[in-house]
């Protein structure tokens, strides 16, 4: 049986921490504590307590090529098994437990060659794997890098921002260097290790680790964002949402989902259902309206639903058990 981690009661103010560093990971405490209005001394104190408790994790994500969803219907007695074993993939960016028949979701990065290894060697020899789906990712109508929930103004994100949000996913095209390998490895590891130990790492000087950082930040190969389960900021409800569509109303009902205030990632992709969304709210009645009463609702023909029982993996952090 799969069972969520136990909810840790966040304050005001802790929510109002989380959410800076959702925003900007890498902010620091004083430029917190500015844009908050709260006393310095009093946001550090609370900032690294939420860190060395594990209740939140800052880390850099990386995104290089194309992006697939995998779902993975497996035997009861092998599920936990089975999660773990995914979420020890690299190219696996998050994994989710879900209600319903047996079985994960995951978004893979599918480096070349990659998905056709997963699908039809890696996972079939699993003891327990049933059944695997896998359906690339066409088009981002929001990722979690830009989901901000907390108690925090649009004044406040845009103050926060170092960096704008990119406009679309990287191409395949991109490659990274050697030093810029070297700083993404860092930052996925540790997502505020200090600028002065980048420095060192690459024998750059602080402009220089400063413009690299900017032009991946800014094509969108590299993120760097606090990492949190959604019950601890108040939205204990967790939900994937698969919605099928009019071929031609596709584009602008994922435009409508993402504007859900609630919607954590939405992303067209190919197969029966061609939107996929994960959503976080306040309790079941609010999934019901999210479901029934939505701008978009009406425009959506059949719909397939599961709430997440347990994240194994966030933004390619494996999660505490």
């Amino acid at each position: 049986m799969v069972t969520p981690a136990p909810a840790r009661e966040l304050d005001e103010l802790d929510r109002r921490i989380v959410a800076a560093l959702q925003v900007n990971g890498r902010a620091s405490w004083r430029r917190i504590a500015e844009v908050l209005g709260e006393p310095f001394r009093t946001v550090t104190r609370r900032g690294i307590a939420l860190l060395e408790s594990g209740t939140v994790r800052v880390a850099g994500l990386v995104s290089l090529g194309p992006t697939h969803l995998v779902e993975v219907h497996c035997e009861p007695a092998r599920f936990a098994e089975i999660a773990e074993a995914l979420a020890a993939d690299p190219d696996a960016n998050f994994i989710y437990a879900l209600t319903g028949p047996t079985r994960l979701v995951m978004e893979v990065q599918a480096r070349p060659g990659r998905l056709s290894t997963l699908v039809l060697e890696e996972l079939p020899t699993l003891e327990g794997v049933v059944q695997v789906d896998a359906s690339p990712v066409m088009e981002y109508f929001r990722t979690v890098a830009e989901w901000h929930p907390g108690p925090i103004s649009q004044e406040q994100v845009e103050a926060l921002q170092e960096v704008a949000p990119p406009q679309s996913r990287p191409s395949p095209s991109f490659v990274l260097d050697e030093i810029d390998s070297t700083l993404v490895a860092l930052l996925v590891a540790d997502g505020r290790v200090p600028t002065s130990e980048l420095c060192d790492a690459v024998r750059l000087s602080a402009p220089a680790v400063r413009r690299r950082l900017s032009g991946l930040f800014e094509d969108g190969r590299l993120t760097v964002r606090a990492i949190v389960e959604p019950s601890d900021v108040g939205l204990p409800i967790e939900a994937v949402v698969w919605i099928r569509t009019s071929p031609t109303e596709v584009a602008e009902v994922g435009r409508l989902v993402a504007a859900e205030p609630n919607v954590r990632y939405a992303v067209m992709a190919m197969g029966e259902f061609q939107l996929m969304v994960n959503v976080t709210l306040p309790s079941l009645n609010e999934l019901r309206d999210f479901v029934t009463a939505s701008a978009w609702a009406s425009r959506a023909l059949a719909l397939r639903s599961s709430l997440v029982v347990r994240a194994y993996k966030r933004g390619g952090v494996r999660m505490a058990r």
